[in-house]
């Protein structure tokens, strides 16, 4: 592509149009991928070879934008637009690429796979036992210390509900952070108390998987809301950059 494109260039050919009808092309032929997930039923090519064939053809027209602006910063107003478009385009399109091969293995690690709209469902329910053990222990012991470890330490951690990037941090500081405490709490508990912040601690551990399943679809569903209309407002800007430019070359 290089090489046409100085031969172009050498000839004196109008290589800023070639660039373009191809580059909005391979645009339109990316889209299709998404359509192609939408029908899932026709006897069509696998959808994993439709992803590796994105995943190409997605390095390709960047490389194929670089020749089309001659490796120049855009100029104008509407230019610059659609170039950042375009940019916004591609850095998701990369970023969805990472999560889509890091965050799935990652998530097998954590646990059996939940369904994203039963996850709030499952928070609640693992607050009300974390809860429900605390009081528990009040009533068996009556002794307030683990009532105000839990109100101290755990309360916002089992009410937080995690950002979508949150799923990128693969350091564990804050739960085994959590669990250390917990762990210390021990020295000055009984043995029946031993016993229920043993339990305490396991729902932790089954609150932090939790976060992370919740974060990880959160994440896979968000960067589609930003790569697909980006997308689409692509092609109609490059359509219209497209007309304009045919327009004033005098080639229509």
């Amino acid at each position: 592509m290089f090489f046409l494109w100085r031969v172009w260039r050498a000839a004196l050919r109008p290589d800023a149009i070639y660039t373009g009808i191809l580059l909005f092309a391979v645009i339109l032929g990316l889209t299709l991928f998404n359509a192609r997930k939408k029908l899932p039923f026709l006897p069509l090519v696998k959808a994993s070879t439709w992803l590796q064939i994105h995943i190409y053809a997605g390095w390709f027209c960047l490389f194929v934008f670089l020749l089309h602006i001659r490796f120049r910063v855009p100029m104008g107003v509407f230019e610059t637009v659609l170039a950042l478009v375009f940019c916004v385009v591609i850095l998701s399109g990369f970023f969805g690429l990472f999560i889509s091969r890091d965050l799935p293995a990652r998530m097998a690690r954590s646990g059996e796979p939940l369904l994203y709209e039963r996850i709030p469902a499952f928070r609640l329910r693992i607050q009300r036992a974390v809860e429900e053990l605390v009081r528990q222990a009040e009533r068996e012991t009556e002794s307030s210390t683990l009532g105000n470890f839990y109100v101290q330490y755990l309360r916002d951690f089992f009410i937080h509900r995690p950002s979508a990037f949150s799923a990128l941090r693969r350091g564990e500081r804050n739960w085994h952070a959590l669990l250390a405490e917990t762990n210390a709490l021990d020295r000055y508990l009984n043995e029946r108390e031993k016993a229920i912040a043993t339990e305490i601690r396991d729902w932790i551990e089954t609150k932090h998987n939790l976060d992370f399943q919740y974060a990880s679809q959160r994440l896979l569903k968000f960067w589609l809301f930003v790569h697909i209309p980006f997308t689409y407002s692509l092609i109609l800007l490059g359509l219209a950059h497209g007309i304009l430019a045919m327009l004033y070359a005098g080639r229509w």
